[in-house]
């Protein structure tokens, strides 16, 4: 892999988002995350809101999705920085929010997601596409101010095929550009037939992601 000193810049970034929470976005965006750091692109993740975070000894809360993004990325970023907004429960950011009795609002949300010129931002939303991510706004209204293409990643079980085409639905009625859709092996066992059944449904590029492979990247790069 380059190091730092031999990264280029390249502007724009991707959100990634999925069908559904526990499906793996965070373990996709770090294989993208690699991927575009094996090519010399300066990656700047972003998480910008996450629940269920671990509480620390320290009194402070680790968002585990976000330092795994950070280690992915090669980041020099602070976890702070990368994931702006944590809570301990284990519920949706929005009634997280709402229980904390804070003040945090979409427009919150986007300036969290800000990144330094000519770094590409790799933005990870929390839960599916139309989860409630603060008390005004989904994580499909945070993809549209962010207007960057969209990654769905779609966990490969039992009624994938029905969350997969609302919320490719759900992305095309707010007129924006589906990059790709990964379908997320989520045990060993996990159906191939609905991959030939994603392909045969929709136009949309699709990338197959094995679990095995998911065992074997995690030791060696998470």
């Amino acid at each position: 892999m380059p190091n730092q000193s031999s990264q280029t810049t390249r502007s724009g970034g991707f959100f990634i988002t999925g069908t559904d929470t526990d499906i793996g976005k965070s373990f996709i965006a770090c294989c993208i995350a690699k991927g575009l750091i094996e090519q010399g692109i300066k990656v700047s993740p972003r998480k910008p809101i996450a629940s269920g975070c671990i509480r620390q000894t320290d009194g402070s809360l680790l968002a585990t999705d976000a330092q795994q993004l950070q280690l992915a990325s090669q980041s020099d970023e602070s976890l702070s920085q990368i994931c702006r907004y944590t809570f301990e429960a284990a519920i949706s950011p929005a009634r997280a929010i709402a229980h904390a009795k804070q003040t945090i609002t979409l427009a919150d949300l986007h300036q969290a997601c800000a990144v330094d010129k000519g770094h590409f931002a790799l933005v990870e939303g929390a839960g599916g596409f139309l989860s409630p991510i603060t008390p005004d706004g989904l994580n499909a209204d945070l993809a549209v101010k962010l207007g960057y293409p969209i990654i769905l990643v779609v966990g490969n079980r039992l009624g994938c095929l029905n969350h997969a085409l609302l919320t490719i639905e759900a992305i095309e009625a707010r007129g924006l550009n589906l990059h790709a859709i990964v379908l997320n092996d989520l045990n060993a066992d996990s159906d191939l037939d609905n991959l030939h059944d994603l392909c045969r449904l929709t136009s949309y590029p699709i990338v197959y992601q094995p679990f095995s492979q998911q065992q074997k990247w995690t030791a060696l790069n998470v």
